[in-house]
């Protein structure tokens, strides 16, 4: 996932904490909304893509 966020624009450090924070995250959306890991990935996954390209949006709930 890294790659991706560099492929975004992110530095290579910075894209592996990010992409750690983005897991984390993940995982506790998953807990919380009773949600794959996978779906609530890629829901952040959205949102960070839509916020690189200076689109807002609500994160899904």
């Amino acid at each position: 996932m890294a790659s991706i966020l560099e492929q975004w624009g992110a530095e290579g450090s910075q894209a592996k904490v990010m992409a750690a924070q983005l897991l984390k995250r993940a995982e506790q959306i998953s807990e919380q909304r009773g949600v794959e890991k996978v779906e609530a990935l890629a829901d952040l996954l959205k949102l960070v893509k839509a916020g690189r390209d200076g689109e807002t949006r609500e994160p899904s709930n």
